[in-house]
C-alpha cells in the first residue's frame, strides 16, 4: 500500500520534498535560548529523483504582523561559522549523492 501512497505523494513538490528521507543532519546548534535548536538536513525525495537541503528549527522567539510570524535565531560568532561549515557539507552531500546513479535509483522500486 505504500508504494501507491509514494506515487501519489511524490506526484506534489512539496509533499515529495517533506516527507522524503533523511539522509544527512548536522549536529544541531542552539541559539541564545536552549529550547531552541537549528540543524541543516540532506534529503532525498520521496521518488528519489531529487536532493534537497532543508533547516529544522525551532527559534529563539518570533514575532510578526497579522498572524504572519516571521522566526529568528541568534548565534555568536562562533556558532555562526560552524553553521556555515555545516551548510557547506550538506551541499556536499546532496551534490554526491545526486551524482550517483545507484542513489537516486535505489528509492524508485
Amino acid at each position: 500500500m505504500w508504494p501507491v501512497f509514494r506515487k501519489l505523494f511524490s506526484r506534489s513538490q512539496s509533499l515529495n520534498a517533506l516527507l522524503g528521507d533523511v539522509i544527512f543532519a548536522t549536529p544541531r546548534e542552539h541559539g541564545t535560548n536552549l529550547s531552541s535548536f537549528f540543524e541543516w538536513r540532506v534529503k532525498k525525495s520521496i521518488d528519489g529523483a531529487k536532493f534537497y537541503v532543508s533547516l529544522a528549527m525551532i527559534p529563539d522567539g518570533y514575532a510578526g504582523a497579522q498572524g504572519s510570524p516571521t522566526n529568528y535565531m541568534n548565534f555568536d560568532l562562533e556558532t555562526a561559522e560552524r553553521v556555515r561549515e555545516h551548510l557547506t557539507e550538506c551541499i556536499d552531500v546532496a551534490r554526491r549523492s545526486q551524482n550517483s546513479p545507484a542513489a537516486a535509483s535505489a528509492d524508485n522500486s
